[in-house]
């Protein structure tokens, strides 16, 4: 395994993890953390080259359209904020 096939498959790992944490968190958290964590999980996919996955998370239908937004966004201002309102 070359140094960047290593790296490309952490960073699926890492992703998928993320993604597993998305699915687990939505049963229990409103829809912006588990929308935070697959639009982490699809930067790392398309760190990794998946297009295919990152082109699967944005084209759901009821998280693609919030998804692609943070996408949209730089990393550091997609983080969340908590509000006193």
């Amino acid at each position: 395994m070359t140094p960047s096939s290593f790296s490309g498959a952490v960073l699926r790992v890492c992703a998928w993890s993320l993604l597993m944490a998305g699915g687990a968190a939505g049963i229990v958290l409103p829809h912006p953390v588990t929308t935070a964590l697959w639009a982490a999980a699809a930067r790392l996919f398309a760190k990794a080259g998946d297009t295919g996955l990152v082109a699967r998370l944005t084209s759901a239908s009821k998280f693609g359209p919030r998804i692609r937004r943070r996408l949209a966004v730089a990393p550091h201002e997609a983080t969340l904020r908590p509000s006193l309102a």
